[in-house]
Order: structure tokens, then sequence, then C-alpha cells
């Protein structure tokens, strides 16, 4: 008898479990996907650009400005001189879900040449419907003519 009450209690809680997760999975949102884009299409050598980041979110998901997002660049083709102020927008939240990176094309970028803005980002999303917050990592890579 005493088994059998054991036996029904582990199966309970397995059922339990196993209900509570697909209901949390069904409330999960999945991370919001990056496009990257410069400002023009050609550079000379040493002239500045703007580097756009823009997160495409789902319903009720948005960007926080904390943690505040970090781009990392696995190019040598730029100098980047960093963010530009995204703290406006409502609230805690970065508003348009865009972000601009400041940075100078190399002096010795070769005429004719085509130069990769590539690296990664690291930000973080939060559903506002239930106040859970992940941070995750997109890749981007986007290309230039040197004038």
């Amino acid at each position: 008898m005493l088994n059998n009450t054991r036996f029904s209690a582990i199966i309970i809680i397995i059922f339990s479990v196993i209900l509570l997760s697909g209901s949390n999975i069904s409330k999960a949102q999945n991370a919001p996907s990056l496009t990257a884009y410069l400002n023009k299409k050609s550079y000379s050598p040493g002239e500045s650009g703007v580097l756009t980041l823009n997160f495409k979110t789902g319903a009720k998901v948005k960007i926080p400005k904390e943690p505040g997002v970090d781009i990392t660049l696995t190019t040598n083709d730029i100098e980047g001189h960093g963010f530009q102020d995204y703290s406006g927008g409502e609230s805690d939240y970065i508003s348009n879900s865009k972000v601009k990176y400041n940075f100078t094309v190399s002096s010795a970028a070769a005429s004719g040449s085509a130069i990769t803005v590539s690296g990664s980002v690291k930000f973080g999303f939060c559903t506002t419907a239930d106040g859970v917050c992940k941070i995750t990592t997109k890749n981007f890579s986007v290309k230039a003519k040197v004038k």
C-alpha cells in the first residue's frame, strides 16, 4: 500500500512538472532577430560612418537599456568609436529597437577595395507581459566600398 502511494505521488509530480514546463514553453519568446546596415554604400579612407543595429522583436518583447548593448568587432577595416546615446525612449527600454554605432574607416583602406564591418552584439530582451528577461548574442556582417 505504501509503495502504491509513493508511486502515485511520483506520477503526479512528473505530470505536474510536464504540464508546468509546457505552459512556460508556450509563453517563451524567441530572441529578436538582428539586421545591421551602414549609413552609406561607400566611404573614403579615414571617413566616419554609422552602423545601425535594428532588433526585430516579437509582440510584447523589448530591448532593455540595462544591461547595455555590447558590440565586439571582428574586422580590422574600421576603428570603432562606440554607441550613440540610446538612453531615450519609454521607461527602461530602447525606443524604436535601434542603436547606432560610430566608426571610422581605416586610413590604410585601399581605394576601389571593399570593407567588411562584422562582429557580434550581446544584448538583453524582455517579455513585458511577464517580465522575463534573457541575454543573447547575434552576429552581423555588412560590406561597403572604399572610394
